[in-house]
C-alpha cells in the first residue's frame, strides 16, 4: 500500500522572516538592471544587479533578476544558485520559486524543481504554468500519481486560447501515465467484516496503554508538563477513556490550566459508572473553580489555552523551528527514524506547534505506525481547526489501518474543504481515492 507524504510540506522554512528593504542606491541599481535586462544588455544588467546586492545584501528581487540574467547567459547552475538565494531571502517572492523550478528542471535537477513548483503553486494556485512545470518534474521523478494530478490541474486551469498545444501535450501525458499505472489494489478483507477493524482497535488500545504508563512515569518524576502531553495522547486515542481523562485533568490543574481540567473532570463525571469516581471528579471541579476565581481572570491559563501555548522564549521558538525544518528535510529524504527524533525535539520545545504534529504524523506514516499518526493529526486539528492538512493525513492513516469508511470520510472532508492550505494536486488525489475505495 502506498501512502502519500506530499501534504506535509506546508510551511516554507523561513517563511516568518521579513524581506529586506533596499537602500535608495540598491533600488536605483536594480531599476537600471531591469532596463538593461529588458533591452537584452545582459552584461550591463548583471553588473547593475551586483551593485544592488553590494548596497543591500539579500535583496531578493535583485537576486532573482541576477539569476534570470545568468540563465540567459547560459550559466544555468549559477542561475539556480541565485534563485535559491532569492527564495531564502524572501519566501513570499513567487517569481523566484517559479524561476527556480524552471531552471532546475532545465538542469535535470527534478527534485529541486518539484519542490520549487510546489511552493509556487501553493502561493499562486491560479497560474496554470506552475502546475505544468510541477507535472513535468513529477513525471521525470516517476511520481506518476502526483504527475497525473498536476497535469489535470493544469488542463482545468489553462484558459488561454494560444496554449492548446500544451493542453494536448498534458492530456497525452495523462493518458500515457494512466496506461502505465498498475491496477488498484483490492483489499482482501471485506469492508463490512468485523475482522477489518480488529487490528486497528488493538493497536489503539496498545498505544493508549503505553501513553498512560508514560504519563504515570512523568507524574512520578514530577514532570507534570510532559505528563499532560502523554495523557493527552491517550485521550486522543480514546476520548471516552475515564482514567486518561481524570489523569489529564490532574496534570492540567497542577500546571494551572483550570478551565481545561474542569472540562476533563466534568466529562469523567458524565461517563463514569462508578459513584466514587464521579464524586472525586466533582470535588476536583469545585476546587479548580475556586482556584480559577483566585486567579482573577488575568492568567493565560484561564483563557483555556492548550499546554505550551503561553509565552515561549524567542530562543526556544527558534530552536524548535530548526528542529522542525530538520525533520521536514529528513522526511523528504525518507529518513523517518531520524525525522521522528527531530520532530519530538521540536514539539518538546514548542508543544502547540500544529504543523509540528502534522509533520510528525507524516513521519509516523512513513514508519507504518498509522494509529500514532492518526493521534497526531487529531491533535493538530484541535490546535488549529482551520487547517485541512490533518484531514488528508487522517485519511491516509485510516487507509493504512484499513479503516476504509473513516478514510473515505476524511478524504471527502479534504475534497470539500475551502481552507487556505488545500492543495489542488492533493484534492485530485483524494478524489481519485474516494472513487477507488468502494
Amino acid at each position: 500500500m502506498r501512502v502519500a507524504l506530499l501534504v506535509f510540506m506546508l510551511v516554507a522554512p523561513g517563511a516568518a522572516f521579513a524581506a529586506v528593504t533596499p537602500s535608495p542606491a540598491a533600488k536605483a541599481a536594480f531599476d537600471r538592471g531591469e532596463r538593461a535586462l529588458a533591452a537584452g544588455r545582459l552584461d550591463e544588467a548583471a553588473t547593475a544587479y551586483t551593485e544592488a546586492l553590494s548596497a543591500t545584501p539579500n535583496y531578493a528581487p535583485a537576486l532573482n533578476s541576477l539569476g534570470s540574467t545568468l540563465f540567459k547567459q547560459g550559466k544555468k547552475d549559477e542561475a539556480v544558485k541565485h534563485f535559491k538565494l532569492a527564495t531564502e531571502a524572501d519566501p513570499a517572492l513567487k517569481l523566484a520559486w517559479f524561476n527556480l523550478g524552471y531552471a532546475a528542471r532545465k538542469t535535470s535537477d527534478f527534485s529541486t524543481a518539484a519542490s520549487a513548483y510546489e511552493k509556487y503553486t501553493a502561493i499562486d494556485a491560479t497560474d496554470p504554468d506552475g502546475f505544468y512545470g510541477l507535472a513535468e518534474s513529477y513525471k521525470a521523478l516517476n511520481k506518476n500519481e502526483q504527475a497525473i494530478a498536476a497535469y489535470e490541474s493544469y488542463v482545468a486551469k489553462e484558459k488561454r486560447a494560444d496554449q492548446q498545444k500544451w493542453i494536448d501535450k498534458a492530456k497525452e501525458s495523462i493518458a500515457q501515465l494512466k496506461a502505465a499505472a498498475p491496477p488498484p489494489a483490492v483489499s482482501p478483507v471485506p469492508v463490512a467484516a468485523p475482522v477489518e477493524a480488529a487490528p486497528a482497535a488493538e493497536s489503539l488500545a496498545s498505544l493508549q496503554a503505553r501513553k498512560l504508563a508514560e504519563g504515570d512515569r512523568f507524574w512520578g518524576d514530577k514532570k507534570y508538563r510532559e505528563a499532560s502531553f502523554a495523557y493527552q495522547d491517550a485521550v486522543n486515542a480514546d476520548p471516552n477513556n475515564i482514567e486518561a481523562l481524570f489523569k489529564l485533568g490532574n496534570a492540567l490543574a497542577v500546571l494551572g490550566y483550570y478551565g481545561q481540567a474542569i472540562e476533563k473532570w466534568q466529562r469523567v463525571a458524565q461517563l463514569s459508572p462508578d459513584e466514587e469516581v464521579k464524586k472525586k471528579a466533582t470535588e476536583n471541579v469545585t476546587k479548580a473553580q475556586a482556584k480559577m476565581a483566585q486567579a482573577g481572570g488575568t492568567s493565560p491559563q484561564e483563557a483555556n489555552k492548550p499546554p505550551g501555548s503561553g509565552p515561549v522564549a524567542d530562543s526556544t521558538r527558534s530552536q524548535a523551528r530548526q528542529y522542525y525544518e530538520q525533520g521536514v528535510q529528513l522526511i523528504v529524504q525518507r529518513r523517518y527514524s531520524e525525522a521522528l527524533q527531530a520532530l519530538n525535539s521540536c514539539l518538546s520545545l514548542e508543544p502547540a506547534l500544529a504543523v509540528g504534529y502534522i509533520a510528525r504524523g507524516s513521519t509516523l506514516i512513513g514508519l507504518s505506525r498509522f494509529p500514532e499518526a492518526a493521534v497526531d493529526y487529531q491533535y493538530a486539528l484541535r490546535l488549529d481547526g482551520s487547517l485541512s492538512a490533518p484531514l488528508y493525513g487522517l485519511a491516509e492513516a485510516y487507509r493504512g489501518m484499513n479503516r476504509i469508511e473513516d478514510a473515505r470520510t476524511h478524504y471527502q472532508r479534504y475534497v470539500s474543504s475551502a481552507a487556505a492550505d488545500v492543495r489542488p494536486e492533493l484534492k485530485a488525489d483524494a478524489q481519485r481515492k474516494l472513487e477507488t475505495l468502494r
